[in-house]
């Protein structure tokens, strides 16, 4: 894969082990795997199922075999997980999944979100970061950056980590639209009062429009993953993060 990086204060990111919490005791790997096969239970064993707030509808066709999770932007079938990946709860985390985008005429769209209303920790399609255009997205507590633009009916997979640790932090988002991978990374603008004990998949529950497109293996990773790492998730599927036992 060929990787391009892109931002006005670049960092380059190590592989770190997120830093101990006062009263959490959530031990750095990964937290929670949904792969959409037929269910929304977390096949990471942790035992972390997913709700909907209507009927899910899984489809197949998805990235490494099995189905993927099916939004028709109408916002009836909202996933929401018990997951609280907040910058307070966990300073150091790796999230990410294979999309696919059915329209992008009316952005922004949250994918995967655990926003309070501050835009905190986000994957999305919007119009508002520094590139012109309509492109896959992440917010970084100040803003959103991307530059790579969202298509519709193609699988790309997205992975963001943040790393506060010590704040205001730093990010690194990765776009893989099956022949080359884009990465953005630099400083972000988090802060400690950013808290929400859950994650929302298909929809930002605080601006934007409801998806419409496919989802499939939404993992959630406590520490940051390294672009090897993501790279041989990205060849081989959810298999290939670090932990994973099938």
């Amino acid at each position: 894969m060929l990787g391009r990086y892109l931002c006005a204060a670049a960092t380059v990111l190590a592989l770190t082990v997120a830093l101990p919490v006062p009263g959490k005791t959530v031990a750095p790997g990964l937290i929670a795997l949904y792969t959409f096969n037929g269910t929304l239970h977390d096949a990471s064993g942790n035992g972390k199922t997913a709700k909907s707030t209507g009927t899910p509808t899984y489809v197949s066709g998805a990235p490494f075999g099995g189905k993927a999770l099916s939004f028709d932007g109408s916002g009836k079938a909202i996933v929401t997980a018990p997951l609280n990946i907040s910058v307070k709860a966990l300073p150091q985390v790796t999230f990410g999944a294979w999309v696919m985008a059915g329209s992008v005429a009316t952005p922004q769209y949250g994918l995967i979100s655990n926003d309070d209303g501050g835009y905190d920790r986000t994957l999305d399609i919007d119009n508002r970061d520094p590139s012109p255009g309509t492109n896959w997205s992440a917010f970084i507590g100040g803003g959103v950056v991307g530059s790579v633009p969202a298509v519709t009916n193609r699988w790309v997979f997205l992975v963001v980590s943040y790393d506060q640790s010590s704040l205001p932090g730093t990010y690194a988002l990765y776009v893989n639209d099956g022949s080359r991978t884009t990465v953005l990374n630099g400083a972000d603008n988090f802060d400690s009062d950013s808290v929400t004990a859950r994650v929302t998949i298909g929809s930002n529950p605080n601006f934007d429009h409801a998806f419409k497109g496919k989802i499939a293996n939404a993992f959630f990773y406590n520490g940051i993953l390294t672009r090897d790492q993501i790279d041989a998730i990205g060849a081989k599927g959810p298999s290939a993060i670090p932990g994973y036992k099938k």
